[in-house]
């Protein structure tokens, strides 16, 4: 099976989602997996996303997915570090938290998830670290065989997603938020104090601490056009980064808009550009 990886949307949904259209169609994918980071963007008052935009951004995405599911796609929509803030209630770079009811809704409706497994690859918004998977998911990495670890990108993926399950419902059910914070750890590496979650590690720090024998698939830190990082772990691990939707201030392009085809048949992993898909990316929203 074929298989579309789409960075950061960032409200620009009904930019992005047609090259993902296009992609499929041409591609004979029948799998998009979309990395996060669907709310927020710059505006002219940078500290607050404009209301207006985020809604309708997040309204295309919904309708979008439920058509593309329909059609028979499997559609994983991955949680971003933008968008987490509006589950947890917390100010982050952005949020609008006049618009967390509808937001909170629109993210439910089409059942966001921590991680996804392709073709033996884990794809979360920022990478998965092997010190958040001591503390949160319970996963001692320096216990484990050194060449043949007892975790898989399949099981590591229903772990994160278990665990993010449960801790929404302690969210919603129980009023505890203790868990669902856990998913919002930062570290140094943009800015925060304590270890790097998987919505919020940087490439740095993706490279010095991550899993071993793990492949990772990423957004969350911009990059020209989608490729493999040229640094890799300790023990080789590959990491592709896909975050090529990212603009300026002035919402010029950072990137060249293309997303990562994978063939879990061939384990073709190549970059996709707009051109090939006959649609174009100009990055203005």
């Amino acid at each position: 099976m074929r298989t579309i990886v789409v960075g950061d949307m960032h409200q620009k949904q009904h930019l992005i989602l047609p090259i993902a259209d296009s992609a499929v169609r041409l591609l004979g994918a029948r799998r998009v997996v979309l990395l996060g980071d669907y709310c927020d963007d710059y505006s002219p008052n940078r500290d607050e996303t404009d209301a207006e935009k985020l809604l309708r951004g997040l309204e295309y995405q919904v309708d979008w997915v439920d058509r593309a599911r329909t059609r028979g796609l499997r559609i994983d929509v991955l949680l971003g570090n933008h968008d987490v803030q509006y589950l947890i209630e917390r100010q982050g770079p952005g949020t609008n938290l006049n618009c967390i009811v509808p937001v909170r809704r629109m993210l439910a409706q089409m059942n966001v998830r921590m991680a996804a497994a392709v073709d033996g690859w884990l794809a979360t918004h920022a990478g998965l670290t092997s010190q958040f998977a001591d503390i949160v998911l319970e996963i001692d990495v320096e216990a484990e065989p050194f060449d043949e670890p007892s975790y898989t990108a399949e099981s590591l993926a229903d772990q994160l997603n278990t665990a993010f399950d449960h801790a929404l419902t302690e969210m919603f059910e129980h009023g505890n938020d203790e868990e669902l914070l856990l998913f919002n750890l930062c570290g140094p590496g943009r800015g925060g104090i304590s270890i790097p979650g998987p919505l919020w590690a940087s490439t740095s720090e993706l490279t010095v601490l991550g899993m071993p024998h793990l492949n990772q698939i990423i957004g969350h830190t911009p990059v020209y056009s989608v490729r493999e990082l040229e640094e890799q772990g300790f023990r080789g691990e590959r990491f592709m980064a896909c975050d090529t939707f990212s603009t300026d201030f002035e919402f010029r392009p950072l990137g060249d808009g293309s997303v990562l085809l994978i063939d879990d048949e061939t384990h073709e992993m190549r970059p996709v550009t707009p051109e090939e898909v006959d649609c174009e990316w100009t990055g203005m929203s």
